[in-house]
């Protein structure tokens, strides 16, 4: 075989062997639900950024892929939500049939500072899909128990600066509610996107 077939057909199968390591890597670190003893997900009561009411019964049908969050974060929270949008876009471009079954969520867990004003225009910098919740700080602390999300304030010399560490996954819940997977903070859009297209549809 001359040399530059050979090389062609080597290139080639380095290539597809670089596209299922991404997708294998998007799908297992999806897949690591024993990182939890108790169930991920569950009822929630909130109000979105234009002031109307939503309940977890009002997305049953969609793949919902929800973060929790504040719009102070200085570096998490936007790296994440940007991941999460380019991870839309990859779907968007390579099965828009899945993309279109996604609906990415940000549920504040800093009430107080984020009005429906405030996460409007957040939000209005990422994906065009995404929904922003916030609610009263009962109901925020009750959606983020049922998704194990841990939170407290830190507080700084400036009030208007206090910090909140958080706990920060990306959920995947199915159709019906149920956890299917969650992606670490460190996450970047390519794996995400290869998780996604794997496990939407897939059940």
């Amino acid at each position: 075989m001359p040399w530059y077939r050979l090389r062609n057909l080597l290139l080639g199968l380095f290539s597809l062997a670089c596209l299922a390591f991404v997708g294998l890597v998007g799908y297992s670190l999806l897949r690591t639900p024993e990182l939890y003893d108790t169930p991920i997900g569950g009822p929630f009561a909130l109000q979105d950024s234009q002031g109307q009411a939503r309940s977890d019964a009002a997305f049953r049908g969609s793949y919902l892929l929800i973060y929790f969050g504040y719009t102070y974060c200085p570096d998490i929270c936007p790296t994440t939500l940007m991941a999460m949008t380019r991870a839309l876009e990859a779907l968007e471009r390579e099965a828009p049939d899945k993309a279109g079954r996604v609906q990415p969520i940000f549920v504040t867990i800093d009430p107080a500072r984020d009005t429906a004003e405030v996460l409007a225009g957040y939000v209005a910098h990422f994906h065009p899909a995404f929904v922003a919740l916030t609610g009263s700080a009962e109901q925020v602390a009750r959606a983020a128990e049922a998704y194990r999300v841990v939170y407290r304030a830190v507080e700084t010399a400036d009030s208007q600066d206090t910090l909140i560490d958080h706990s920060s996954y990306v959920y995947l819940m199915g159709p019906d509610g149920r956890y299917l997977a969650h992606y670490p903070k460190e996450v970047t859009a390519a794996p995400m996107a290869a998780g996604l297209a794997a496990l939407v549809g897939s059940e």
